[in-house]
Protein backbone atom coordinates (compact mmCIF):
# COMPACT_ATOMS: atom_id res chain seq x y z
CA UNK A 1 0.00 0.00 0.00
CA UNK A 2 1.03 3.57 -0.78
CA UNK A 3 1.01 5.69 1.73
CA UNK A 4 2.51 8.95 0.07
CA UNK A 5 -0.65 10.96 0.17
CA UNK A 6 -0.66 10.30 3.90
CA UNK A 7 2.77 11.83 5.06
CA UNK A 8 2.14 14.20 3.02
CA UNK A 9 -1.09 15.35 4.62
CA UNK A 10 0.78 14.25 7.95
CA UNK A 11 3.85 17.13 7.05
CA UNK A 12 0.52 19.80 6.40
CA UNK A 13 -0.88 18.98 10.13
CA UNK A 14 2.25 19.19 11.80
CA UNK A 15 2.90 22.28 9.66
CA UNK A 16 -0.16 23.80 10.93
CA UNK A 17 0.35 22.86 14.51
CA UNK A 18 3.60 24.59 14.60
CA UNK A 19 2.00 28.02 13.17
CA UNK A 20 -1.64 27.14 15.44
CA UNK A 21 -3.02 26.52 18.68
CA UNK A 22 -6.29 26.11 17.12
CA UNK A 23 -7.45 22.43 17.35
CA UNK A 24 -10.58 22.18 15.20
CA UNK A 25 -10.60 20.73 12.08
CA UNK A 26 -12.49 23.48 10.62
CA UNK A 27 -9.77 25.74 11.42
CA UNK A 28 -7.09 23.39 9.42
CA UNK A 29 -8.96 23.04 6.69
CA UNK A 30 -9.14 26.86 6.13
CA UNK A 31 -5.47 27.18 6.93
CA UNK A 32 -4.59 24.42 4.74
CA UNK A 33 -7.05 26.10 1.97
CA UNK A 34 -5.28 29.37 2.18
CA UNK A 35 -1.42 28.05 1.81
CA UNK A 36 -2.40 25.79 -1.23
CA UNK A 37 -4.62 27.59 -3.08
CA UNK A 38 -3.52 31.37 -2.35
CA UNK A 39 -1.62 33.21 -4.55
CA UNK A 40 1.74 33.44 -3.80
CA UNK A 41 3.29 35.49 -6.66
CA UNK A 42 4.57 38.78 -6.17
CA UNK A 43 2.19 40.98 -8.51
CA UNK A 44 2.38 44.41 -7.88
CA UNK A 45 -1.12 46.22 -6.06
CA UNK A 46 -1.70 49.97 -5.77
CA UNK A 47 -2.59 51.79 -2.73
CA UNK A 48 -5.77 51.94 -4.51
CA UNK A 49 -6.51 48.21 -4.55
CA UNK A 50 -6.12 48.09 -0.73
CA UNK A 51 -8.47 51.71 -0.15
CA UNK A 52 -11.19 49.53 -2.95
CA UNK A 53 -10.83 46.63 -0.54
CA UNK A 54 -10.82 48.70 2.93
CA UNK A 55 -13.92 50.46 1.27
CA UNK A 56 -15.80 47.24 0.27
CA UNK A 57 -15.50 45.78 3.82
CA UNK A 58 -17.34 49.03 4.97
CA UNK A 59 -19.89 49.00 2.52
CA UNK A 60 -20.93 45.48 3.32
CA UNK A 61 -20.90 46.10 6.71
CA UNK A 62 -22.85 48.65 7.18
CA UNK A 63 -25.02 47.06 4.64
CA UNK A 64 -25.52 44.11 7.06
CA UNK A 65 -26.19 46.35 9.72
CA UNK A 66 -28.92 48.55 7.40
CA UNK A 67 -30.41 44.73 6.90
CA UNK A 68 -30.46 43.63 10.72
CA UNK A 69 -32.08 47.11 11.09
CA UNK A 70 -35.66 45.64 11.29
CA UNK A 71 -35.10 42.95 13.13
CA UNK A 72 -33.47 44.99 16.20
CA UNK A 73 -36.22 47.73 15.81
CA UNK A 74 -38.66 44.83 16.95
CA UNK A 75 -36.51 43.83 19.68
CA UNK A 76 -35.53 45.17 22.99
CA UNK A 77 -31.75 45.14 21.19
CA UNK A 78 -30.65 48.49 19.27
CA UNK A 79 -27.91 47.33 17.71
CA UNK A 80 -25.34 44.57 16.05
CA UNK A 81 -23.05 44.18 18.91
CA UNK A 82 -25.96 44.42 21.45
CA UNK A 83 -27.37 41.09 19.28
CA UNK A 84 -23.39 39.67 19.34
CA UNK A 85 -23.18 39.72 23.34
CA UNK A 86 -25.98 38.14 23.85
CA UNK A 87 -25.15 35.59 21.61
CA UNK A 88 -21.70 35.30 23.24
CA UNK A 89 -23.67 35.12 26.66
CA UNK A 90 -25.84 32.40 25.59
CA UNK A 91 -22.96 29.95 24.48
CA UNK A 92 -20.98 30.45 27.60
CA UNK A 93 -22.23 30.84 31.34
CA UNK A 94 -20.54 33.91 31.78
CA UNK A 95 -17.48 36.79 30.85
CA UNK A 96 -15.88 39.24 32.68
CA UNK A 97 -16.61 42.79 30.85
CA UNK A 98 -13.30 43.53 29.98
CA UNK A 99 -13.45 39.83 27.76
CA UNK A 100 -16.40 40.44 26.08
CA UNK A 101 -15.36 43.91 24.55
CA UNK A 102 -11.96 42.68 23.92
CA UNK A 103 -13.87 40.08 22.43
CA UNK A 104 -15.91 42.35 19.94
CA UNK A 105 -13.03 44.48 19.42
CA UNK A 106 -14.30 47.38 21.02
CA UNK A 107 -13.09 50.45 22.74
CA UNK A 108 -13.93 50.71 26.72
CA UNK A 109 -16.24 53.15 27.02
CA UNK A 110 -17.96 51.53 23.76
CA UNK A 111 -18.38 48.43 25.14
CA UNK A 112 -19.36 49.75 28.43
CA UNK A 113 -22.35 51.28 27.08
CA UNK A 114 -23.47 48.55 25.07
CA UNK A 115 -23.32 46.44 28.56
CA UNK A 116 -25.26 49.21 30.51
CA UNK A 117 -28.08 49.25 27.24
CA UNK A 118 -28.23 45.18 27.93
CA UNK A 119 -28.55 45.32 31.85
CA UNK A 120 -31.23 48.34 31.47
CA UNK A 121 -33.24 46.40 29.40
CA UNK A 122 -32.92 43.71 32.00
CA UNK A 123 -31.12 41.24 29.42
CA UNK A 124 -28.10 40.42 31.07
CA UNK A 125 -27.13 40.91 34.71
CA UNK A 126 -24.09 41.34 36.68
CA UNK A 127 -22.02 39.86 39.50
CA UNK A 128 -18.60 40.07 40.97
CA UNK A 129 -16.05 37.67 40.05
CA UNK A 130 -14.58 35.35 42.63
CA UNK A 131 -11.34 35.56 41.55
CA UNK A 132 -10.88 39.49 40.62
CA UNK A 133 -12.71 41.53 43.36
CA UNK A 134 -12.17 44.43 41.17
CA UNK A 135 -13.51 42.27 37.84
CA UNK A 136 -17.22 42.41 37.45
CA UNK A 137 -18.78 39.54 35.50
CA UNK A 138 -21.74 39.58 33.08
CA UNK A 139 -24.14 36.52 32.27
CA UNK A 140 -27.57 36.46 30.50
CA UNK A 141 -31.01 36.29 32.21
CA UNK A 142 -33.90 34.70 31.24
CA UNK A 143 -35.67 37.16 29.12
CA UNK A 144 -32.55 37.83 27.58
CA UNK A 145 -32.26 33.89 26.32
CA UNK A 146 -36.20 34.54 25.13
CA UNK A 147 -34.71 37.93 22.59
CA UNK A 148 -32.09 35.50 21.35
CA UNK A 149 -34.75 32.87 21.06
CA UNK A 150 -37.08 35.20 18.68
CA UNK A 151 -34.51 36.98 16.96
CA UNK A 152 -31.67 34.37 16.18
CA UNK A 153 -33.84 33.06 13.30
CA UNK A 154 -34.69 36.40 11.67
CA UNK A 155 -30.79 37.58 11.97
CA UNK A 156 -29.92 33.74 10.76
CA UNK A 157 -31.80 34.35 7.67
CA UNK A 158 -30.04 37.65 6.43
CA UNK A 159 -26.89 36.31 7.32
CA UNK A 160 -27.63 33.11 5.22
CA UNK A 161 -29.28 35.30 1.97
CA UNK A 162 -26.50 37.95 2.57
CA UNK A 163 -23.48 34.78 1.58
CA UNK A 164 -26.32 32.82 -0.71
CA UNK A 165 -24.07 33.93 -3.56
CA UNK A 166 -21.15 31.93 -1.96
CA UNK A 167 -20.02 28.35 -3.16
CA UNK A 168 -18.96 26.31 0.26
CA UNK A 169 -15.49 26.47 -1.29
CA UNK A 170 -15.70 30.13 -1.32
CA UNK A 171 -17.53 30.88 1.76
CA UNK A 172 -14.25 28.96 3.29
CA UNK A 173 -11.68 30.72 1.35
CA UNK A 174 -13.31 33.84 2.48
CA UNK A 175 -13.32 33.01 6.29
CA UNK A 176 -9.47 31.96 5.63
CA UNK A 177 -8.84 35.33 3.87
CA UNK A 178 -10.82 37.48 6.64
CA UNK A 179 -8.61 35.10 9.57
CA UNK A 180 -5.40 36.49 7.81
CA UNK A 181 -6.56 40.14 7.64
CA UNK A 182 -7.49 39.87 11.29
CA UNK A 183 -4.29 38.35 12.48
CA UNK A 184 -2.78 41.49 10.54
CA UNK A 185 -4.94 43.64 12.65
CA UNK A 186 -3.48 42.37 16.34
Amino acid sequence: MDYTLLKEIIKYIEEFQHVSSANRIEDFVIWLNNNLFSGKHGDKHSAHDELLIAFKLMYLNKELKKQTKRVLSESNVSSIDEYSFLLHLDFQESFRKMEIIELHNLEAPTGIEVIKRLLKNKLIEEFADKEDRRAKRIKITKKGKKEIEVMKPQIDMIFAKFTEPLTLDEKIQISGIFDKLSGQIK
